[in-house]
């Protein structure tokens, strides 16, 4: 699903985003991305979705190199990629079953059944009483399973979460999480950006550990930190 040979991203000045990273993740994996602040977590989600470019090395998502990709043809890569990210980033003005349908509509996937589709992954996330509701109606956690439900509506082959329970307490945390899960079981691509060290603990997947933009464990079943 994710193949990264080699890559290697520095800024200016000078600043190194990520270097000579080797990466494969098969399809179907739960992979947690965990290190510290600039540790090159943001490069590497930023690369996948080709809002940045490497210096050197070769990405590939899905078996398309992306270095190949023609630049009219980047959303149509996005649209097979879902995203959550951590300040949810819902359409204030739209209710919870607005924001849903949109992503159909946005990614030219809305027909006859696209209202159904969007009630259905509502009630998947358990919010389907809350449909009509306005994200600021909206606890954090319920903002959360929206954004969910949102990005994987169109069933993407994967989903990338940012820090996805960064704003929440802990028990709204591992609802998420069990979420996330039930995604992946049904064969969605899951990686995960984290700092939530209790979370990966207690989930025991891959875990592949990013310091000073170079992967310093790659460990299945692992832990935030060394075992």
């Amino acid at each position: 699903m994710i193949k990264f040979e080699d890559v290697t991203k520095i800024y200016q000045p000078e600043t190194v985003g990520l270097e000579s990273v080797s990466l494969h993740i098969q399809k179907g994996e739960f992979v947690f991305l965990v290190g510290p602040s600039g540790s090159g977590k943001s490069t590497f989600i930023r690369l996948l979705i080709k809002e940045l470019e490497p210096n050197k090395g070769r990405i590939f998502v899905s078996g398309r190199d992306l270095a190949t990709l023609r630049r009219w043809k980047v959303p149509y890569l996005r649209r097979n990629i879902g995203c959550v990210f951590q300040d949810f980033k819902l359409l204030p003005n739209k209710t919870a079953f607005q924001n849903v349908l949109y992503a159909l509509v946005v990614t030219g996937n809305a027909n006859s059944t696209s209202r159904k589709k969007a009630a259905e992954i509502l009630a998947l996330v358990g919010l389907g009483h809350k449909a009509g509701s306005l994200p600021n109606e909206l606890s954090g956690g319920e903002q959360q399973r929206v954004s969910i439900a949102r990005a994987f509506v169109n069933h993407p082959p994967l989903l990338i979460a940012d820090e996805p329970t960064g704003n929440l307490d802990p028990e709204t945390s591992m609802g998420i999480m069990q979420l996330l899960y039930r995604i992946n079981k049904t064969g969605t691509t899951v990686l995960m950006a984290t700092h939530d060290r209790e979370m990966v603990d207690r989930m025991r997947r891959r875990v592949v550990a990013l310091d000073a933009g170079r992967v310093v464990r790659d460990q299945q079943r692992g832990g935030y930190g060394e075992d």
